[in-house]
């Protein structure tokens, strides 16, 4: 009988030798076959792990994420998109994704680069900005958005003696001041294009494309008209004594501010007008002495700001209890709005000198920043203030008024828009520039 060895860690070892005969075998002779071994004593199939391949598995399985890791990081996702969207519900219409679709489309093209001269013969600074990342310009003759690389997006030509540009998440009004004649602009399309039976006087537009006009009065001194987006009249509301000078509109377009002037007992008094255009009386009043009002702001964020020649006026949208920032003896040198925010340059001179960069952020006091020479054109990106002094542009932190960075801006640069927090458009005498800051 086959004699086996022992098991030798779970293994079977067959040795020929013991299976051959006692004596040796010729090789003409063939051993006899074995004898079948018992279902015992057969040998055994094993499949061996070796430690170093078993501490992987555990490895493997220890990596491996809980499931309801993935659903928690899934619902936190969702609620971020969300929140996104609904904080920016106002901008998000049909109107305006389109608009961003085509403006992405057509900035692929490439253009020869900056400088890029512009279209007439002059731009007022005014009618200078930026809007995602793109230059806007209004000149005498055309409205012209120009890409980062130089290209021309939209170009769309006018014949107003004094065009005047608003604007508002992609949304462009233009309007013929003392005259009739208006456009809207929706991204890089003409949209709208009509005119008024009186001189239009002043205007605004909101993100969803509903714009108001206010023009001299065929029976009173000013009437007020909200379209819809279509170029429907929503709201009219008639002036009798009193000649508005800036209007401004809430995101939706449902709710407005009217600032207007009057003569009254060799005084001059402003007023600030707030209208919920699904009313015909007025929500709010409030009058302002010797203060001319030059221009008005509803922020997003329910700020409102009308920016006086001797204080500012602000108030919440929820409590429409307006109250005034006087200069002190200042004046106004530039402002701008962005962010439900108000941006103000003030001097104690009235030509030249050292300026106050006033950040104004809801009610509490401002954030300021001094600068040695005079302030001409302020931008905003994100939390960085831009400003155009003694042919340099300036960056300030918006939160803390220090100063970032500094460059030169050419010696006739006229103004200035930021496409980021860190680059700006300059708008020169003949052409329009591109320059990184930092």
């Amino acid at each position: 009988m086959a004699k086996h060895s022992e098991k030798r860690g779970g293994r079977k070892v067959i040795r020929l030798e013991d299976h051959l005969p006692q004596h040796q075998a010729t090789p003409a002779q063939e051993p006899s076959p074995p004898e079948e071994a018992s279902p015992e004593e057969a040998p055994q199939a094993t499949i061996e792990y070796g430690e170093e391949e078993a501490a992987g598995e555990e490895q493997k399985k220890a990596r491996q994420v809980p499931k309801a890791l993935y659903r928690v990081a899934v619902v936190l996702l969702v609620l971020v998109l969300g929140l996104a969207i609904w904080v920016n519900r106002g901008n998000l219409t049909p109107q305006n994704i389109w608009n961003w679709i085509q403006v992405q489309i057509t900035g692929t093209g490439e253009g020869d680069g900056y400088p890029v001269a512009i279209t007439g013969s002059s731009v007022s600074e005014g009618n200078f900005l930026s809007a995602e990342g793109n230059a806007v310009a209004l000149s005498d003759t055309a409205l012209t958005i120009l890409g980062p690389s130089g290209q021309e997006l939209f170009s769309q030509r006018h014949s107003y003696n004094q065009p005047i540009l608003k604007a508002a998440s992609g949304q462009y009004l233009l309007y013929n001041q003392n005259s009739t004649g208006y456009m809207v602009v929706s991204g890089t399309q003409l949209h709208l294009e009509s005119s008024t039976e009186q001189d239009i006087l002043a205007g605004a537009i909101a993100p969803n494309g509903r714009f108001a006009l206010a023009t001299q009065g065929a029976d009173g001194a000013t009437d007020v008209t909200v379209y819809l987006a279509t170029g429907e009249e929503q709201f009219t509301y008639s002036f009798a004594q009193d000649y508005v000078t800036a209007l401004a509109l809430n995101a939706d377009g449902t709710w407005a501010m009217v600032c207007s002037v009057r003569a009254q007992g060799g005084q001059l008094v402003s007023k600030v007008t707030v209208f919920d255009l699904n009313s015909p009386t007025p929500a709010a009043e409030f009058e302002s002495q010797d203060n001319l009002l030059l221009a008005a702001y509803w922020g997003e964020n329910g700020m409102l700001y009308a920016v006086g020649d001797s204080a500012l006026l602000r108030a919440r949208s929820g409590e429409l209890s307006f109250s005034e920032y006087g200069y002190q003896g200042r004046t106004p040198t530039a402002f701008q709005f962005n962010g439900g925010q108000c941006y103000l340059s003030l001097s104690a001179y009235e030509h030249a000198g050292a300026c106050t960069l006033l950040v104004f952020r809801g009610l509490e006091e401002p954030v300021q920043a001094q600068a040695e020479e005079r302030i001409v054109s302020l931008s905003v990106s994100g939390g960085t203030v831009g400003a155009l002094l003694d042919q340099q542009l300036v960056l300030f932190d918006a939160a803390t008024g220090q100063e970032l960075a500094r460059a030169e801006a050419g010696s006739d640069a006229k103004s200035i828009a930021l496409s980021s927090e860190s680059a700006a458009y300059v708008l020169g005498v003949s052409e329009i520039r591109r320059l990184q800051v930092r």
